[in-house]
């Protein structure tokens, strides 16, 4: 910290230059809010506030498959909000419709080797 800087300002410095680590999966089509969730609780634990910074961890986790969903984004980001850009996209092109879910609610359930409490959750 410098004569000049507040305590404030100087934290504001070091975090601003600090590295972090955030671990996250691979791209969960089959449930991307969740997949989308796990990763703000990564964001939150490591502290990574950035909108560029969430937008560019997340475009490293997404595989071939996916990328194509948000290519439009990655070549011409938009100037803000880039991260929720491309998480309402991802979501928007991976989460199952109100009718899909119910569909598979009705569909019969094998309990196979499922305890009864683990096929409730399940359906």
């Amino acid at each position: 910290m410098t004569e000049n800087q507040t305590p404030s300002a100087a934290a504001a410095a070091a975090a601003a230059t600090a590295s972090v680590a955030v671990k996250l999966p691979e791209f969960w089509k089959s449930d991307p809010a969740m997949w989308f969730a796990r990763a703000e609780a990564q964001f939150a634990l490591a502290r990574v506030v950035r909108d560029e910074t969430k937008y560019y961890y997340i475009i490293s986790k997404i595989d071939q498959s996916v990328i194509c969903h948000v290519a439009d984004l990655i070549e011409n980001p938009p100037a803000d909000n880039k991260y929720k850009a491309v998480k309402d996209r991802l979501i928007s092109r991976f989460e199952i419709s109100a009718q899909g879910k119910l569909e598979c609610l009705l569909n019969p359930c094998d309990l196979g080797d499922m305890r009864p409490t683990h096929l409730l959750a399940c359906m």
